[in-house]
């Protein structure tokens, strides 16, 4: 039998614009997972270092991170299109009800550093 779980937060970026000092900052703190750039676009998918135990602490975690970032690299955070904090869960048949909240004040300050939020759920393998 397989348990639903929480896996962990991905911030993933989204610019037209330069983002490779925000990307360094949080470099020194994460772990990028993903860094790509083209003519048209960068992306970047961060992750908290070490293991975190919910999607509340991991975000604040990474609120924390970006909050810290030099001047020039929280210019490229504003300049980037897509700030999303992605929350990812393995999917399984127990246990019946499984929930994760984030705090209020987790959502503030989501919401002051003007990222948002989505859920992505992987199927368990058999």
């Amino acid at each position: 039998m397989s348990e639903i779980q929480f896996l962990n937060v991905d911030l993933e970026l989204e610019s037209k614009q330069d983002i490779s000092v925000l990307v360094a900052d949080l470099k020194k703190v994460a772990t990028i997972l993903h860094y790509d750039k083209d003519e048209y676009r960068q992306l970047a998918r961060i992750e908290v270092a070490g293991e975190i135990t919910t999607p509340d602490k991991a975000i604040n975690h990474l609120c924390e991170l970006i909050e810290s970032c030099s001047r020039n690299a929280l210019k490229q955070w504003l300049s980037c299109s897509r700030r999303t904090f992605d929350m990812g869960f393995e999917s399984g048949t127990s246990p019946k009800c499984f929930n994760q909240a984030l705090h209020a004040d987790t959502l503030l300050r989501i919401s002051a550093i003007g990222a948002g939020v989505e859920i992505t759920i992987y199927p368990f393998e058999k």
